[in-house]
């Protein structure tokens, strides 16, 4: 199913027609992610590597507006806190939204952007842990990104990149996440 959504929006974006001067104002990204934690007093999460979806929209050449989602499957596994289970069977789900500065040069390949805005964090188990820990977490923060891509094709409408996002997200009273996440991007740009 996701192979034929992939296979009509690619066609779609490849039979529009591009004007030298114009830029193209859509963008539907996906990735492969590794996970970092950062820092000894950040959320208890073991580097782990993951999966990215993303929307963006530029309303003007330079400034996106952007939406996503950042998977983690099993970011603890079966690490200390949980020995006594043989997986926790948990997953990461990071949300961020916000804006970027986007950097893209008239008549070249390459494109730059920084950018930033809120985001929302969701690690939830699948099975309870009997020392009693608890059996998910969630909050708000923010988050800061920097990415680069270039075209493969003249045209700019199929793109190959690199994307790294911190998230600084609260998950308690005195529990701060800050996790970095790094990784391959491949966008298709649409109008």
């Amino acid at each position: 199913m996701r192979f034929a959504i992939l296979l009509v929006c690619s066609v779609a974006c490849f039979a529009q027609t591009d004007a030298a001067n114009r830029y193209l104002p859509h963008d539907l990204s996906a990735g492969f992610r590794y996970e970092v934690k950062l820092g000894q007093n950040s959320y208890n999460l073991n580097d782990a590597p993951g999966y990215s979806v993303k929307y963006s929209y530029r309303p003007l050449r330079w400034l996106a507006l952007e939406a996503g989602m950042e998977q983690i499957p099993r970011p603890i596994g079966a690490s200390v806190c949980c020995e006594y289970q043989t997986n926790a069977y948990d997953e990461l789900f990071l949300v961020p939204f916000g804006a970027r500065y986007v950097w893209e040069p008239q008549g070249q390949r390459l494109r730059l952007s920084l950018g930033g805005g809120g985001a929302y964090m969701n690690h939830t188990f699948g099975t309870e842990l009997e020392s009693g820990a608890m059996a998910g977490a969630s909050g708000w923060g923010g988050q800061f990104v920097a990415s680069g891509d270039c075209g493969l094709l003249r045209s700019g409408r199929l793109r190959a990149g690199l994307t790294a996002r911190y998230y600084y997200i609260h998950v308690g009273l005195y529990v701060t996440g800050r996790i970095l996440t790094v990784g391959p991007d491949f966008t298709f740009s649409f109008r």
